[in-house]
């Protein structure tokens, strides 16, 4: 709807012509939004009032055109990491399985209708304020215009153009979030379903020793298709990192510039709520504000699940019935325990882990 993912199942070429089209109108004016801001703030403001209300917007505007940018680029990459997790041995492989991916499908889903409804309440508000604003004669939002603003056609068509780009950078906004917090959450998904295959061989190895009577620290190594499906594990988990890594450098550029961008516009924010708390107009603000902490607690919120996912690997393993194994499943066992002791993160280039300490440390730093 934002015009930056064209869907993968439209392989007519009159689609796609018809897609770029339609993407080139979304994109071309939120570039043009973002520019003729910077402009007023370099040109035009001369105070600091005018110069809070009208960053505040811009950084906000930066912050999704570099994230249409980053989707439309790395489409194909996206594409390809998505199609990981439908392949072996990301695809669920029994009945228990699916409900594990299920679980997670249905979370991430209802996590996005619901931030889908805040971003709305928040562009509604927005919009409601525009709309009064174009009605009194004054333009949405700050900008210098190359034109003559007192012709009322000219002024009507860039209060919708304004209004427009806002609401198409709004479900830009929205959709990437959403996207990156998906992929997050799936990465914890594979990791849940990775410990659920290790419990089952745990559980069938030592019940087909059982059941041989043979000794239970048997120094014997397993037969070779035994060895090959812990290899598979291995692997599978090694897999996983690799996909989290992947995942990190393709929106890599995103977190950074949504930390940098979202730290400058909440202290702009409080800052100027606080010199201006009895004005009306502030209640718009004041939840966007709000939506800006949501935005930034989804990162970090997401990140933190995986950071704790990845390193109860290694627990989930101990609480097995580990000692009946062979010494040479021991050690592969303990092969993957140590790769779980560094956990998953994911950075905001090399300034910020999207954790809830970072989360914290945001809102204390934004507070004061």
């Amino acid at each position: 709807m934002g015009g930056i993912w064209r869907p993968v199942e439209w392989t007519s070429g009159c689609a796609k012509l018809l897609y770029n089209v339609f993407s080139f109108c979304t994109i071309v004016p939120i570039y043009f939004f973002m520019l003729t801001q910077f402009m007023d703030l370099v040109l035009v403001v001369d105070n600091v009032d005018d110069f809070i209300t009208n960053s505040i917007m811009f950084m906000t505007i930066v912050a999704i055109c570099c994230k249409a940018a980053t989707v439309m680029l790395r489409r194909d990459v996206i594409i390809g990491l998505v199609q990981t997790l439908s392949r072996e041995p990301c695809k669920p492989q029994d009945a228990v399985e699916v409900a594990i991916q299920t679980k997670f499908d249905e979370f991430i889903r209802s996590c996005s209708i619901k931030y889908s409804l805040l971003a709305t309440s928040s562009l509604t508000c927005v919009t409601v304020r525009s709309v009064l604003n174009a009605m009194q004669g004054i333009l949405p939002y700050r900008a210098w215009l190359p034109y003559d603003l007192t012709l009322s056609f000219a002024f009507w068509i860039t209060s919708i153009q304004q209004m427009m780009s806002v609401t198409f950078a709004t479900i830009i906004s929205t959709g990437t979030e959403t996207l990156v917090f998906g992929l997050f959450l799936q990465t914890c998904a594979q990791l849940e379903i990775f410990e659920r295959r290790l419990h089952k061989l745990v559980i069938g190895r030592t019940a087909g020793k059982a059941a041989g009577g043979q000794p239970e620290c048997s120094s014997a190594d397993p037969p070779l298709h035994e060895k090959e499906m812990i290899s598979g594990y291995i692997r599978h988990h090694l897999g996983i990192y690799e996909y989290a890594r992947a995942v990190n450098s393709v929106f890599n550029q995103i977190f950074f510039v949504q930390f940098f961008g979202s730290i400058l516009v909440l202290c702009t924010n409080v800052y100027y709520l606080s010199s201006h708390i009895t004005e009306f107009a502030t209640a718009t603000l004041v939840i966007y504000t709000i939506c800006m902490f949501v935005q930034i607690y989804v990162y970090c919120w997401s990140g933190n699940e995986v950071i704790l996912k990845s390193t109860n690997v290694g627990d989930a393993i101990y609480h097995t019935d580990w000692p009946l194994l062979t010494i040479s499943e021991k050690k592969d066992l303990l092969m993957i325990m140590i790769r779980s002791t560094i956990p998953i993160k994911f950075t905001s280039s090399f300034l910020i882990t999207l954790s809830l300490q970072s989360y914290s440390n945001v809102s204390i730093a934004t507070l004061n």
